[in-house]
């Protein structure tokens, strides 16, 4: 392998029989080779037994070149000269395989083809002319062509309705038969690698093939029809046709495989929530309201009566279709007069498919809930049956299970996706960085060849007859396959061309893409000296005297090597960087190596540098460059001129004729420049056009043109509609003179360059063509395409631009996603079709079902598409109940299936995919960058005009004022004012400027005047505004800086106000110096909290006013001050603001009872009044101690303050008003609802929301951004909504409101005539704000069905809707959906997350969320090492507590426990409603027999662990399990006399399953999932309090707003806004926008349509504005949380150790140190490091890494633990280099290191040398033979290296220097390693 080269020419040698010969001699010589490797090892193992090996350092494995995988295209570097072989049988390219019987074949389209050598079939050989015609066919590209067309064309015959002919059926399997075999003759069937069936998707066309056989010959097997439903999986073989689908499929499949664990612990959190819901729910949804038996049959009936009664389905109360259910708990639905609640009443809601009855049902409505679908109706119908505080249950599963999750999905597919794509990315780079560095190859040596000052050194350059040259030249290899070079130039040609100055790089088989470093001795491959973009280098002038010639190793450096194939790959953007043109300009230190630095590459040459000329400085670099070779600069100024004349084409000499022509008709014809008169035209003309003005005055044009077609309405007045077509005329004709006038000043060529103007003259021109063919019909079309004027205004609007970059980069991207998306719908829409049409058929013939075919069906494709599509969207529960009527379970599975794969895993894909577009270089990246913003430049030019009359008037003012005032001022402009920093104005002394982020100090030459005598100290540093903590305040400097404001101490200096605007500064600040160098550094500020209040007034108005000063200085003002200070403490008391936070809680409280049954409880309503009154006046004098202690100034700076002061405000104008008895007015009441921004006020005094409200302030201008790209992006179909369906909707309508056939009324006359009502759908699109009420709709999915239902029936204008008349309007909705909500709604998480990155920036990541004490908490959580060993339990005295404390404590009895508890809940599952008496008894007994096994378990724990069986969390949970479970048995009974359900004691049994989490402990996955969500908890949960908030606030206004609205669509007796719970509990419903559309028709059903109605207005700010808050912002914030957390999470596992991993050390580290002594014998070290699980373990044996991990030995031969942790820490990460981590322990413990591993073996290799001297010494003193016998055996122990221990008596006569004391020691042999 370490030879990957290939030949230049010679790369592709036919594969002959002598190739095959040539691949069995290998295999047998490396058969041979191994056997005599085992030969060898088994006499080294008998020569020495026990001999410890050593580590060995072999190479790794060879892998196979991916760049030569088969499949993939060949790399640029081979594609030269493959043209000969295409089609025929090479020998294998990649070396890997030089010794397995393969070879290849390259496609004419470059594929690689690898294919087995040995026999196909067992007959066919690879030199059989059958196997040859099916190799060549198989390779052909025109064979892959027509299988895709095949499949595409069966796949439309699959999509008909009635199914193709039969013999299309077999004309299809012939072709796919054809296909099959040409492979299996080709590829052979499966015995060998790169055989047919070894290809994954081949298995697919196998089995597929294999049905189509099967159905067509065996009619008896019965209708098979099911199995033909697979057919349609042929469209999955696109995607081994098209090559980008590979990966996306890739990442899919691999999203698909990390999903497992996210899988797990959904089906065992949806389980639990699925048990809860069976325990409180079962049955209770078949409670109905039962009409008054008493009124239709009297008081006295019989049972038999009154049951038939009950019974009968006519006696219950019905809404619609639906029946209606009741509870009779607390806050339940309850039922109308003469009705009656009673319970087990005909069957569950939505046909029998809605309830929690038993296992499966309750799990269908836990994944409901999770995937939210529809989730509001469950919500209401549990909510009405049990009662409003259930309402917590469903908190808890939309919070877990959906948000929680459902993200936790999305982060998953993304982060696969992102690697996908990384990787992808880097396979692009590489193979671009190939491809031009070949080219710019082939084009330096075409150019070379022509080089005019060749000919000065062909001589020096190249001589055939130097040995090393001829070596150079000639590449030839040997047929063994070998690679072997020989200095021998016979056999080829030369390589490198005569006369060129660059000899080509050599290696084995002259690769051109493996340029890596041979390990032979061998001289190097010699590189290219010059490179393309060779202007980037900064060369030596000639007359430079210290110049050096980049013939050193820089050129060589260059990025000339290919990029090795072998995945050990260079650094391409490393060698890039310095020659693109985008990057920084190379210093010479950089550009130029150090004579010592010598580069990767740089080194090849040493060996070189001998055998080279020394003057001859081309062919190598020599390591002193200081000499400058004439012959270098002449080469170099050459090829630069060269270079520079051609940039990128290097066009031969020959080709300069043609060229001239060319160049003449392009000036002619594109260029335009042909006369001085018309240049002189164009120029004008551009200074005109050009100019920023020209560019606002269109923009606004744009703007007014997309009013005025904004303004299209039905039913428009005819003037209002010529001014509107006029206005279009106007239009288009200025956007044509704009378009004409800027070809001719840019001409034709450089007007086209730029995409933009590429879409304006698009759009002009169909402007133009839809003014000429107005008279014909059918032509409107052409109107929609004038909305895309809209996009123009991405031109001088960054964040659309951007927003426009990002959908078109992510749609290149979404091209293969698309297919895969549209694959994915087909497949499941045919499939749809395929298996429920006939059952769907039912409907129509079936009376029970009846009804007619219902919308959402699988009757036809485009049917089962819109139902697919509709799955995507995430609806799928309804589709499924309709499928379920007519074709029973088989419909779970698929809608279930479909639902996981095509909306949880491939949109996530999408989405993942928009967030990955969503980097923050997109945001920062705009066009700005390229060409200036015109419009930016146009209101610079204003401002600037703005700046120059306000410094002209101050100017003159000053000049006034001067007269008056005897201090010179001088007034200066505000450009020379004082020194600038990076363009904004420096500061006076004291104060710090920050810029570039360094920190300058600003020097003042003169003495600033002296204090004001009322100041401290103290307030020297900054004045904090009111409610300002550390934190905040640090943000404060930048902005007072900037602000130019002067320090308050110094009088002399003017106000903020006037400096700022007027930059005066006084004399003595005159001279100021800026220290403005060096590197940056941060600047710490430290804060002094001040202990006293400002200055009452502003600086200005003391100096302005001086009778203000005096007043200050006397007695009354002493007194005030005094006044002032006492005030000041008073608000920094610490009681001051929980007093000022109670009284706010306490009116919110106030607020929330003031609901619509206020009025029947006067005394409430009077103690209200006064509360309220009495609030008020707390608040208003909270505002005035504050204005006394802080100053109007502080006051009025502080936002939260600012706050504060518009609602006291707002409270005294309604006090004055009741006053007045003006409280019944309508503004006076709109006024009293916005009392319900008091909890705002809490925001500010409570730190967790106040962390999240300002993180949320910093994202509002990226989401205000996004939201007015959403609008614009809607404009466009909005307006196009109105052109399709203004005034359709319109129906007629009987008395009830059903509408009437169009057999009956078929015309807007007829209806009236009739005297039928002709009314408009609510929801329409008559006008555009209509139209984005009805967008949002859809995009929030919410109401849709009913909107495209009107589309779909509409007809003309005043006609009757006819039943699916226009159903292609489906496409509308579709796109609609896929760029407005796929798109845009998904862009509000891709800001949120991409706002986080950038507060990560800038420090600190989701601590943004967090005070400090949660952050303490979240860092608790990340770092758990600081824990030290704990004390293991000590085992009991009393034998038999003894046994059972071994019993308890084994891991075996855990894992007994958990099965039971595994089976515990196998047993719950089982119950269910309606069980039979045996099986309710049966499972009675189960139970009891569990809870005795749970009693038991902790009986013996207790007795085995004593008192501390109460440490472990887990027991405590446990023992009061089993507490509860023991009281709900006892009191089963008693408890069903009494009011308390006994159900809330059986769903305590369900937490019990909650003790499987302890399986977690094994399951890393799972751990870091759980892990991420512990993390996040602090931050959700301020998140969360901000959604109460929220919701809290808009309760209490929907209370005022919609008190007496109409109990209808979505509002009923349990879901209203009458009382503020129930206003909370709709609002929780609609934060996930569940059901807002009801809610809507509700609160506008009084509304009639066509008449304008406040209801209506107030209604749809009301939701949307909440919605967009809660569900668009708050909610998707939680998201964020969720994907940050757990990325990070999943990081931290990557990169190695988790807090889990510490835990697991030091739960293992128990076993071995009981005592917790936190020390172990050196002796045990080994097994300890053995007995550690992964990744900290060190197996045995691991004598020489322990040694090499050098860890302490402390005193007695002890080792210490963070010691060990420490250094397997480090071993692990591979950071053996850093220094040891302090400690507090060692401190603590007496911790006395005396030795270390590594010392230790020293000390025993210097013994081992001493004895063998001492040996030496003793035999040559004695020389007697019994001495000599024991020597060698001896010697043989030491030598030979036994591995048994050596026992050395170290004695003081003969080794004293070793240890100071005598010591048995452990003496491992063989340890020269070390030393």
């Amino acid at each position: 392998m370490d030879e990957e080269g290939v030949e230049e020419y010679r790369n592709f040698r036919p594969f002959t029989r002598d190739s095959l010969f040539n691949i069995e001699r290998r295999i047998a010589e490396e058969q041979a080779a191994k056997e005599a490797h085992k030969l060898k090892e088994a006499g080294d193992s008998d020569d020495s037994e026990d001999e410890i090996e050593e580590p060995s350092h072999h190479e790794p494995d060879p892998k196979p070149n991916s760049k030569l995988e088969a499949g993939r295209k060949l790399p640029p570097s081979l594609e030269e000269g493959s043209g000969r072989f295409v089609g025929r049988p090479i020998e294998d390219l990649d070396e890997y395989y030089h010794n397995q019987k393969t070879f290849c074949v390259i496609g004419r389209d470059k594929t690689i083809y690898r294919f087995n050598a040995t026999n196909a079939l067992f007959v066919l050989s690879p030199f059989n002319p059958i196997r040859r015609v099916a190799l060549y066919i198989l390779v052909h590209p025109l064979f892959s062509v027509v299988v895709m067309l095949t499949i595409i064309v069966n796949c439309v015959f699959m999509t008909m309705t009635e199914g193709p002919e039969e013999y299309v059926e077999q004309i299809f399997t012939g072709i796919y038969t054809f296909e099959a075999s040409t492979k299996i003759l080709a590829r052979g069937i499966i015995l060998t690698p790169f055989t047919y069936l070894r290809d994954p998707w081949n298995w697919l066309d196998f089995f597929v093939i294999s049905i189509a056989y099967l159905t067509m010959w065996i009619k008896s097997l019965g209708n098979l029809s099911a199995l033909r439903t697979f057919r349609v999986l042929r469209a999955l073989k696109t995607v081994a046709v098209i090559p980008g689908l590979k990966t996306i499929v890739g990442a899919l499949l691999e999203a698909v495989r990390r999903l497992r664990d996210v899988m797990i612990l959904t089906v065992f959190v949806l389980s639990i929530f699925a048990l809860v819901g069976m325990q409180l729910y079962s049955g209770g949804l078949r409670q109905k309201c039962v009409q008054n038996w008493t009124i239709e049959l009297g008081p006295n009936i019989s049972d038999i009566e009154w049951l038939s009664f009950v019974n009968d389905s006519n006696n219950w109360w019905k809404v619609g279709d639906d029946y209606i259910v009741c509870g009779n708990g607390s806050g339940a639905g309850g039922c109308k007069e003469n009705y009656t609640c009673l319970p087990d009443l005909g069957d569950n809601p939505n046909f029998g498919y809605t309830s929690f009855d038993n296992f499966g049902w309750a799990l269908l409505c836990a994944f409901r809930l999770m995937t939210q679908d529809y989730w509001e109706s469950l919500y209401k119908l549990v909510l009405r049956a049990e009662g409003s505080a259930h309402a917590m249950y469903f908190v808890l599963v939309i919070l877990l299970g959906s948000f929680y999750l459902v993200n936790l999905i999305l982060a998953i597919v993304a982060m696969s996706y992102d690697e996908q794509q990384k990787q992808d990315a880097a396979d692009a780079a590489d193979e671009a960085a190939e491809r031009m560095e070949e080219e710019e190859r082939r084009e330096i040596l075409s150019q070379m060849t022509k080089s005019p000052s060749d000919a000065s050194f062909k001589s020096d350059q190249y001589n055939p007859d130097k040995a090393e040259d001829k070596e150079r030249v000639s590449l030839t290899s040997d047929q063994s396959g070998g690679s072997h070079l020989h200095p021998n130039s016979k056999k080829r040609g030369s390589v490198s061309l005569p006369g060129s100055p660059f000899a080509y790089r050599r290696s084995s088989r002259g690769s051109q893409f493996s340029w890596k470093k041979k390990p032979s001795g061998r001289a190097t491959d010699r590189q290219p000296l010059v490179y393309q973009t060779l202007e980037s280098l900064p060369l030596p002038f000639a007359d430079d005297s210290a110049a050096v010639t980049p013939s050193s190793e820089d050129l060589c450096n260059f990025p000339f090597h290919k990029n090795a194939p072998n995945g050990r790959r260079y650094s391409f953007a490393s060698q890039t960087r310095r020659h693109w043109p985008d990057a920084r300009p190379p210093s010479r230190r950089s550009s130029f190596a150090s004579n010592d630095s010598v580069s990767s590459l740089g080194s090849e040459c040493v060996g070189e540098k001998q055998k080279m000329s020394p003057t001859n400085t081309f062919l190598c670099p020599s390591p002193t460059a200081a000499n400058v070779d004439i012959k270098d600069v002449m080469v170099l100024k050459d090829l630069i001129d060269h270079a520079s004349g051609h940039r990128r084409s290097f066009m031969s000499v020959v080709s300069v004729q043609p060229e001239a022509v060319r160049d003449k008709l392009m000036n002619y014809l594109c260029l335009w420049n042909c006369s001085p008169n018309f240049k002189k035209l164009q120029y004008f003309v551009s200074l005109f056009i050009m100019d920023a003005f020209v560019d606002l005055f269109i923009t606004l044009c744009i703007v007014v043109n997309t009013g005025f077609m904004a303004l299209d309405h039905w039913d428009m007045n005819e003037d209002l509609k010529s001014v509107s077509e006029f206005a279009n005329t106007l239009f288009t004709g200025i956007f044509a003179a704009e378009a004409f006038l800027k070809i001719l000043a840019l001409s034709p060529i450089n007007y086209f360059k730029d995409n933009w103007n590429v879409f304006d003259s698009f759009i002009v021109f169909l402007s133009l063509m839809e003014l000429m063919l107005e008279e014909l019909p059918g032509l409107s079309v052409l109107r929609a395409f004038r909305l895309l004027r809209v996009f123009k205004l991405a031109k001088s609007w960054p964040t659309l631009n951007m927003l426009i970059a990002i959908v078109g980069r992510t749609m290149g991207a979404l091209g293969n996603l698309t297919i895969v998306l549209g694959i994915v719908v087909f497949i499941f829409a045919v499939m749809g079709q395929q298996l429920f049409r006939d059952s769907y058929q039912r409907y129509i013939n079936d009376s029970d079902i009846g009804g007619g075919m219902p919308r959402w069906n699988f009757d036809d494709f485009l049917h089962s598409f819109m139902i697919i599509f509709r799955v995507l969207c995430g609806e799928w529960i309804e589709s499924m109940w309709g499928c379920m009527r007519v074709a029973g379970y088989p419909c779970v599975p698929f809608f279930l299936l479909t639902m996981v794969i095509g909306n949880l895993v491939v949109l996530n894909l999408f989405l993942a995919l928009l967030l990955s577009s969503f980097g923050a270089e997109s945001l920062q990246r705009s066009e700005a960058d390229d060409e200036p913003n015109k419009l930016a430049e146009a209101v610079d030019r204003f401002k600037r005009f703005g700046a120059w009359v306000k410094v002209k008037i101050i100017v003159c003012l000053k000049v006034k004022l001067r007269r008056k005032t005897k201090r010179p001022v001088i007034a200066l402009s505000p450009s020379s004012s004082r020194p600038e920093l990076n363009g904004k104005e420096a500061l006076a002394d004291g104060q710090t400027v920050v810029g570039n982020g360094k920190a300058y100090e600003l020097h003042q030459t003169q003495d600033t005047e002296s204090l004001s005598p009322n100041k401290t100290d103290a307030e020297k540093g900054l004045d904090l505004p009111d409610g300002e903590k550390v934190g905040e305040t640090t943000a404060l400097l930048p902005r007072r800086c900037s602000e130019g404001s002067v320090n308050k101490d110094s009088k002399s200096m003017l106000g903020s106000e006037a400096s700022s605007s007027s930059s005066s500064l006084s004399e003595s600040e005159k001279d100021i110096k800026v220290e403005a160098d060096g590197e940056p550094e941060i600047n710490e500020v430290d804060i002094v909290y001040v202990k006293e209040p400002d200055d009452c007034l502003c600086k200005v108005c003391t100096r302005k006013f001086k009778c203000l000063a005096t007043i200050e200085e006397s007695k009354t003002g002493q007194i005030w001050w005094k006044f002032r200070c006492f005030m000041f403490r008073v608000t920094e008391h610490k009681y001051f603001e929980t007093f000022i936070i109670t009284m706010i809680l306490a009116s919110s409280s106030a607020l929330a009872l003031e609901d619509e049954y206020l009025g029947e409880r006067p005394i409430l309503k009077a103690i209200l009044m006064y509360l309220d009154k009495c609030f008020t006046a707390i608040f208003i004098l909270e505002m005035l101690v504050k204005w006394v202690a802080f100053g109007f100034k502080t006051y009025f700076t502080d936002a939260w303050c600012w706050l504060d002061f518009i609602i006291v405000s707002l409270s005294i104008v309604l006090l004055a008003a009741e006053s007045f008895n003006l409280g019944d007015l309508g503004s006076i009441k709109a006024l009293r609802t916005l009392r319900a921004l008091r909890p705002l006020r809490a925001v500010s005094r409570w730190e967790g929301m106040r962390v999240v409200v300002n993180a949320l302030i910093k994202a509002i201008p990226s989401i205000f951004n996004v939201l007015l790209v959403c609008l614009v992006f809607w404009l466009i179909f909005g307006i196009m909504g109105v052109q399709l369906f203004a005034g359709r909707f319109h129906k007629c309508v009987d008395a009830d409101g059903t509408r009437l056939n169009i057999s009956v009324v078929d015309h807007r006359n007829q209806c009236e005539t009739q005297n039928y009502t002709w009314t408009n759908s609510k929801i329409n699109f008559d006008n555009v704000m209509n139209a984005y009420l009805a967008l949002f709709q859809i995009a929030t999915y919410k109401g849709w069905t009913d909107i495209m239902n009107d589309a779909i029936d509409s007809r003309q204008p005043n006609y009757q809707p006819l039943y699916e008349d226009n159903r292609y309007m489906y496409m509308y909705f579709v796109l609609f959906i896929i760029f407005g909500s796929f798109f845009t709604l998904n862009l509000f998480i891709g800001v949120i997350i991409d706002n986080f990155n950038q507060q990560k920036k800038k420090g600190g990541s989701l601590e943004m969320f967090m005070t400090d004490d949660q952050k303490k908490y979240y860092m608790a959580m990340k770092r758990m090492q600081s824990k030290s060993p704990q004390k293991s339990i000590p085992k009991p005295k009393l034998w038999i507590a003894g046994i059972i404390f071994d019993v308890t404590t084994n891991q075996m009895f855990d894992i007994g426990i958990m099965v039971v508890i595994l089976l515990n809940m196998i047993t719950m599952m089982i119950e269910h409603e309606g069980m039979t008496h045996e099986i309710d008894e049966a499972l009675k007994y189960i139970n009891i027999v569990f809870i005795a096994i749970f009693t038991l378990e902790c009986v013996l724990k207790i007795i085995g662990l004593r008192q501390f069986y109460f440490k472990i969390p887990w027991n405590v949970f446990d023992f009061v399990v089993v507490i509860l479970s023991i009281l709900a048995l006892s009191l089963a009974g008693f408890f069903e006399n009494f009011f308390v359900s006994p159900t809330l004691l059986r769903v305590i049994r369900v937490f019990r399953v909650g003790r499987v989490l302890r399986l977690v402990k094994s399951a890393k996955g799972i751990r870091t999932l759980l892990f991420s969500l512990a993390v996040s908890l602090p931050a959700l949960f301020n998140i969360g309090l901000l959604l109460a908030l929220v919701m809290f606030i808009y309760a209490i206004m929907g209370m005022n707003f919609f008190m007496k609205a109409e109990e209808e669509y979505g509002l009923d007796d349990a879901f209203n806004f009458k009382t503020f719970f129930r206003s909370f509990i709709l609002l929780f419903q609609m934060c996930t926008s569940a059901g807002w559309d009801g809610v809507l028709n509700g609160l506008i059903a009084k509304c009639k349509p066509n008449e304008p109605c406040t209801q209506y207005t107030i209604a749809t700010m009301y939701l949307v504005t909440y919605l967009v808050i809660s569900f668009l912002v708050v909610v998707n914030m939680y998201i964020a949380v969720i994907l940050e957390n757990f990325s990070q999470a999943t990081e931290d596992v990557q990169q190695g150790l988790t807090p889990d991993d510490f835990d697991m050390y030091y739960e293992k580290w128990e076993k071995y140190d009981p005592d917790a002594t936190q020390y172990i014998q050196l002796d045990m070290l080994s097994d300890f490091v053995d007995f550690l699980e992964e990744p900290l373990q060190l197996q045995k044996p691991n004598h020489f890494m322990l040694v090499k991990l050098d860890i302490p030995i402390c005193d007695g031969d002890m080792c210490f633990c963070r010691d060990i942790l420490d250094a397997l820490t480090k071993n692990f990460l591979g950071t053996t280099e850093t220094p040891d981590m302090p400690t507090q322990q060692e401190a603590e413990t007496e911790y006395v290191v005396v030795s270390s591993t590594l010392k230790r073996q020293k000390e025993h290799y210097a013994a081992k040398i001493i004895q063998k001297a001492y040996r030496t010494f003793r035999r040559k003193k004695h020389g007697s033979e019994d001495d000599d016998e024991e020597n060698d055996i001896d010697e043989d122990c030491v030598d030979n290296g036994d591995a048994e221990t050596v026992v050395v008596e170290t004695t003081s006569s003969h080794a004293s220097d070793t240890t100071e004391q005598q010591k048995t020691v452990e003496l491992h042999a063989d340890s020269d390693i070390v030393a």
